[in-house]
């Protein structure tokens, strides 16, 4: 426990009271500060207003030596994110994915407490819908908090939501009315194994479901439901870190999502005329390590056992979109479409031939990587894959990569209202008084005064996860230091906070470990490093960029300052708060992106300010509570408390929150225009054609060119899951 009387010394701004992380976290530290501590000048609330996003660009990787036409990889991106022939069961990126970047079915997505941990961290599932004792009365279990029966398949109304009730939802002490640690999410595949592509033509086999878990009354097998939440993909290029726990790293190795920790991880390039296996270490491409990972998830995209060789052979061969509409004034697909109006008119290997530079697919002969000796060896396999299978999962995770990267919002009300300045802008454009509202005026100072929100929802993109990381990164300070609401000392990564939306035990976030057993969050690692351990992630911590120094001294000695951390660290004094922190999200486009946290359990943003007025959903004492985990008896952050926002002062800050919506994605207008999707919408409790699965009920959306929808079919800037609106 950190001494009461340790000295603190403050980089930046402290703020009194903060807490509106709306999606994954609050931020900045708070704590007393005495005489001889250093403080930083106050700053004026106006001067905490973020800039505009307007032309500001993501930072990605140099691809000079791997693409050959930006954007043909675009146009193979888009294409390959929207399709329904790349995943088992009819499954697109897009499936979950396709409005505002996010999914806002309300039939067969509940998930069951499936990221659920025992005390040692080992896998826990609760394998039971509904309320959750003794947190939930015993007379909610098996039930949702309309009092309707919890199972796979139903339909969520909005008595269902939040899925953490009160007595008195202003006071978070009040009686637990329903309580659950089910999850709000995306239906993906059905759960068989995979079988064959061969021969090419033909539909992937994949094997019987079992429907354990998820099933119809009848026990049809139905679709299973993601653990979490879907975040919208639109303005992720700017994450540092992608999905909810950080695990798709910030590196790209071109085949899965860890970055540096599969250190089998290979792609095939061509030497001459000779195929070698090489190392591939994208930095700033975080986006591509996300994009690879659904791919062959058995619960999002694939049958189980897939390999992305096998994803290869199928989808070269295609003709992308085959099955589907695609606009003839689509903004990125319009000069390609076939006759018929679906699909385009030439093959994924030709696409792939236009994007990417011959090293990566003109080999010949088939091989496979032979992973079973201490490094990776390529060998000459008559029933392997060609170097155009083998790469696939690069030209995957690079296209989608470049094609989301274009999918930026930065024309919202709140863009305009700030204007644009050089150098982001040339010319200038104006600051507009007039395209907000008083209220949302209102709203917009109390996001960056007594609600605190900006603390966390920070620069332009509205997230502490985001951009900003970059700078972060080259100063060292992906790692931060500071006083938990608990009053110890903790380190932390920057970006990443438990909140106490659900007890931590539920899901551990970026506290968890990857397969190989090395821990997600670079605080973990840091402490490795103190340690003198090998970590796999590249990146180094300044402790002079801490907001609370181990050792109160200007001017900061980085190495007296680690040197009293690896002290700290070897007594067992040095404290973390990362179990149960998760991804702070942006917040453009919420009002289009309901339910909300990494759980989906709130379906309205007023559900939300409520959430964070009354101080959050934790449990217990100030020292021991439902967000502490193993040793560390509470995670919250300093900042989640009673706010004591007036009703106004919530109406204000909602109306604010939608004033993030670029109308360009409510209206699906270029580049946020797209080729047709149809969706499962639940089930039939039948299985008509004996195939072992429930029916679905499908839902299909229209193609979309660069114009957009017309007004009246455009998705509703409401914040809320059960008032949308849309082209249906």
């Amino acid at each position: 426990m950190e001494p009461s009387t340790s000295p603190t010394i403050y980089k930046r701004l402290l703020y009194g009271s903060i807490a509106c992380a709306f999606i994954s976290l609050s931020g900045i530290a708070i704590a007393e500060v005495e005489d001889d501590q250093l403080v930083e000048p106050p700053e004026t609330p106006e001067s905490l207003i973020p800039i505009a996003l307007t032309n500001l660009k993501p930072p990605l990787p140099n691809l000079d030596n791997i693409i050959q036409d930006k954007s043909w990889a675009i146009k193979l991106g888009k294409s390959l994110f929207w399709d329904q022939q790349a995943g088992s069961d009819g499954q697109a990126c897009a499936s979950c994915h396709f409005k505002a970047g996010a999914d806002n079915r309300i039939t067969n997505v509940l998930s069951p407490g499936l990221r659920r941990v025992d005390d040692n961290e080992n896998p826990d599932p609760d394998m039971t819908f509904g309320g959750s004792p003794p947190l939930s009365p015993n007379a909610t279990a098996g039930l949702t908090a309309s009092g309707a029966i919890a199972e796979p398949n139903i339909t969520l109304t909005p008595d269902d939501f939040p899925f953490h009730q009160l007595q008195n939802p202003l006071k978070r002490k009040s009686n637990v009315l329903y309580s659950t640690n089910d999850v709000a999410s995306s239906p993906g595949t059905f759960d068989g194994s995979f079988g064959t592509t061969i021969p090419r033509d033909l539909d992937e086999y994949c094997g019987d479901p079992s429907g354990d878990l998820f099933h119809t009354l009848s026990h049809y097998p139905t679709r299973k439901v993601e653990p979490r939440n879907t975040p919208t993909v639109i303005n992720s290029a700017y994450n540092f870190r992608n999905f909810w726990d950080g695990r798709a790293n910030n590196v790209f190795n071109g085949v899965d999502p860890f970055g540096r920790r599969n250190q089998d991880a290979r792609i095939v390039v061509l030497s001459g005329r000779t195929p070698q296996l090489a190392e591939l270490d994208l930095r700033n491409a975080s986006l591509a390590s996300q994009a690879v990972g659904p791919t062959l998830s058995d619960f999002e995209m694939s049958c189980a056992g897939r390999t992305f060789a096998d994803v290869g052979r199928r989808m070269m061969s295609l003709r992308p979109l085959a099955t589907q509409d695609v606009a003839p004034d689509d903004s990125q697909l319009g000069s390609l479409v076939h006759p018929s109006g679906q699909g385009l008119t030439l093959s994924y290997a030709r696409m792939i031939r236009m994007a990417f530079k011959p090293q990566y697919w003109a080999g010949r002969g088939t091989y496979s990587i032979d992973t079973s000796s201490s490094s990776p060896t390529l060998v000459m396999d008559a029933n392997g894959h060609t170097q155009a299978e083998l790469n696939f999962s690069m030209f995957w995770g690079i296209a989608i990569m470049l094609y989301e990267a274009e999918l930026l919002s930065d024309q919202s009300p709140f863009d305009k209202f700030r204007g644009c300045k050089s150098p982001h802008c040339t010319p200038e454009i104006p600051e507009d008084d007039s395209a907000l509202t008083d209220i949302e005026k209102d709203g917009l100072m109390v996001f960056v005064d007594k609600g605190k929100c900006v603390n966390c929802h920070n620069g332009p993109e509205f997230s502490s996860a985001a951009t900003h990381l970059q700078a972060e990164n080259e100063e060292e300070g992906l790692v931060e230091r500071m006083l938990m609401a608990d009053n110890r000392v903790a380190l932390y990564d920057n970006g990443f906070y438990n909140i106490g939306v659900t007890p931590t035990k539920e899901d551990l976030g970026v506290g968890a470990e990857d397969q190989w057993g090395n821990p997600l969050s670079f605080t973990r690692q840091f402490i490795q490093i103190l340690l003198g351990n090998n970590v796999p992630d590249p990146f180094e911590v300044d402790p002079c960029t801490f907001e609370v120094l181990a050792i109160n001294q200007l001017p900061c000695d980085k190495d007296k300052q680690l040197n009293k951390l690896t002290k700290r660290v070897l007594a067992d004094k040095e404290n973390d708060a990362v179990d149960g922190a998760f991804k702070t999200s942006t917040l453009r486009n919420i009002a289009l992106t309901a339910p909300y946290f990494h759980n989906g359990g709130y379906a309205t943003l007023e559900q939300v300010v409520e959430f964070y007025n009354r101080g959050a959903n934790h449990r217990g004492t100030k020292k021991n509570n439902t967000t502490g985990y193993g040793k560390h008896k509470s995670n919250l952050d300093p900042d989640i408390q009673e706010l004591e926002l007036t009703e106004y002062e919530q109406e204000a800050l909602v109306a604010f929150l939608k004033t993030l919506t670029d109308d360009r994605v409510s209206c699906e207008k270029a580049p946020f225009d797209h080729p047709s999707i149809t969706v499962s919408v639940g089930h039939f409790d039948a299985d008509s054609d004996g195939n072992n699965r429930a029916d679905d009920k499908w839902e299909t959306f229209a193609a979309v060119g660069a114009g957009g929808l017309t007004p009246d079919k455009c998705w509703k800037n409401s914040g809320n899951l059960f008032d949308q609106g849309g082209p249906l």
